[in-house]
């Protein structure tokens, strides 16, 4: 079953964030240059970093096969076994490592030893529920 990535205005707020931080640059710049042409670089920036935002948005999916959790975005890919999975909570506060993830708040995936991920699919209740059935299948089944 594949679940797309939550969204949230998480990436919104940095993208407005950068744009302003441009704009104020991009201002300064051309008042103290008086040239215009200052605008191209900013501009090309803005318009490539607008493009990865969308295909970040677009690309990152999560999806939960017979034997594995596929973790998809951009030209990235991470497989779990759900035979080395120990846990998947809610996110509690804010999180550094490994993220698949779109939205501010998401799940993370405790696997192997000292291994986690943080991912955000649309609907973690059902995503929670899936994938604990799948594990017990995996663990059964092993």
């Amino acid at each position: 079953m594949r679940f797309n990535s939550k969204r949230d205005y998480a990436f919104l707020i940095v993208f407005l964030f950068i744009f302003l931080l441009y704009s104020v640059i991009s201002c300064f710049s051309i008042m103290v240059e008086k040239d215009f042409t200052v605008l191209i670089p900013f501009s090309i920036v803005l318009f490539l970093l607008a493009i990865l935002f969308y295909s970040l948005l677009k690309t990152t999916y999560f999806v939960l096969d017979k034997e594995n959790l596929i973790c998809k975005s951009l030209i990235f890919k991470k497989t779990i076994p759900y035979s080395t999975i120990k846990k998947v909570e809610k996110q509690k506060g804010l999180y550094a490592g490994i993220k698949f993830s779109t939205a501010w708040k998401g799940l993370i995936v405790y696997y192997n030893k000292y291994d986690e991920l943080l991912i955000s699919p649309e609907k973690e209740e059902l995503f929670i529920d899936l994938i604990y059935s799948r594990i017990e299948k995996s663990t059964l089944e092993s």
